[in-house]
């Protein structure tokens, strides 16, 4: 009787974890969703502005980051506060993109000392985005994701050949491949 009891608590153990990961999964759409907006609105609006002669058309990018930085510290911190277990999947995910935000600052700060120029950076960074969603893809077995992540890989390669000033569509681009698009599809099966 107690060694059934046991496989039963067992059983509801291994259920609770399960549901929690699909609660995981469908709470990581919120991030790719937020961050595929605001890349794409950046991206868009730095382009734009750029085309109309706006010396200062860069500074979309720090005032929407800081704003996404600020509600994605807030929604981790309600998420955490609401997740009764941390599964393996959620842990590697969750180291997965804080290396991908270091690596993402060191790419920035090079660009910035102007020791690799914005067009190399965004190529770089489109990379390293694409890592994370074909990453993210493998750990969660989410094809979308995967896929996305080949896309960003296929087109910052592509971006040899593309002048400059367009590189910021190709950011456009990719963010919709790799975030958009993989985070509604998320939203709708979960």
């Amino acid at each position: 009787m107690e060694t059934q009891l046991d496989h039963n608590e067992k059983l509801n153990i291994i259920y609770e974890m399960i549901e929690n990961s699909k609660t995981q999964i469908k709470e990581n759409a919120f991030f790719y969703l937020l961050w595929g907006w605001l890349v794409l609105i950046a991206s868009l609006a730095h382009f734009i502005l750029l085309k109309v002669g706006f010396f200062y058309s860069f500074l979309v990018w720090p005032v929407i980051m800081t704003i996404g930085g600020i509600i994605s510290v807030i929604a981790g911190i309600r998420l955490g506060k609401k997740t009764k277990y941390r599964t393996h999947i959620s842990t590697a995910i969750i180291y997965l993109w804080y290396g991908f935000f270091f690596a993402l600052l060191i790419v920035l700060a090079y660009s910035i000392a102007g020791k690799i120029p914005w067009a190399v950076c965004n190529a770089l960074i489109i990379s390293l985005y694409g890592l994370g969603t074909f990453v993210s893809g493998g750990i969660l077995r989410f094809r979308p994701l995967i896929i996305g992540g080949i896309c960003c890989w296929v087109i910052a390669l592509g971006a040899f050949f593309i002048p400059e000033d367009y590189m910021l569509l190709m950011v456009s681009a990719s963010i919709i491949i790799a975030y958009l698009i993989p985070g509604y599809i998320i939203r709708l099966k979960h």
